[in-house]
């Protein structure tokens, strides 16, 4: 079952609360106009260029380069970050989420093991709270500088091909949204009914990376819309 329909959808805004009138850019941190970020319905697959015309294209990733430092296998700790604009809200959790990096900068992320993250904000005056967690693997391929912190870029096409995304609010209503939904259907106005806190192209984009013994962070580049801050440990 992918989801409850949109009769789901319709009991909340029932409510008041008007959700879809947050679609624009700024209530979608999955909307950046850096490479591989947008959030919208179309977003299946992204190049380096940013280009996502090839929703839900399987393709082979670019060639690419891995500093030494993001080589291995990370286990998420979490994902946090914060909602503004047409919301004011904040979001954690993503734990379990593994990122493989080989040092030709073949890139696998894997969701199957990922714990929910919850988010919670206000709009017209009304809380809005609930869980999402992505499904399948995405791969593709990145390029970095060959420094401990720096930019990281996807070279290439990513895989965006069976991402999929369980979104479950617990107000001001309990219900179902999406059940194992692939991305690229839930994106747009999905995105907006979780104020933006569901990210269209997660982890495998534009980023700026941290790399401290055994620790790795993956940030938005700065200037860019709050996707959340990874944090991994070396698995």
């Amino acid at each position: 079952m992918r989801t409850t329909g949109k009769a789901a959808i319709a009991a909340v805004a029932v409510l008041g609360i008007g959700l879809t009138g947050c679609s624009g850019d700024k209530a979608n941190p999955g909307a950046a106009a850096s490479a591989g970020a947008s959030g919208n319905a179309s977003a299946g697959a992204s190049t380096g260029a940013g280009d996502d015309s090839g929703a839900g294209t399987t393709g082979g990733g670019g060639q690419g380069t891995a500093a030494s430092c993001l080589v291995g296998t990370w286990k998420a700790d979490s994902l946090t970050g914060k909602l503004s604009g047409a919301v004011n809200g904040t979001f954690t959790g993503g734990g379990g989420t593994l990122l493989t990096i080989d040092s030709g900068g073949k890139t696998q992320v894997d969701f199957g093991p990922m714990q929910p993250v919850t988010f919670t904000f206000s709009v017209s005056g009304n809380d809005v709270k609930g869980t999402f967690a992505y499904g399948g693997k995405v791969n593709g391929s990145i390029k970095t500088p060959s420094s401990a912190t720096g930019t990281l870029e996807p070279t290439g096409t990513v895989d965006f091909g069976t991402l999929t995304v369980t979104v479950d609010l617990t107000a001001p209503a309990s219900v179902r949204v999406a059940d194992k939904m692939p991305i690229t259907e839930f994106t747009g106005s999905g995105t907006a009914d979780t104020g933006g806190a569901v990210d269209g192209q997660p982890l495998l984009k534009k980023s700026q990376y941290d790399c401290a013994g055994n620790t790795l962070k993956l940030s938005p580049p700065q200037g860019g819309a709050d996707t959340g801050t990874w944090t991994f440990k070396k698995a």
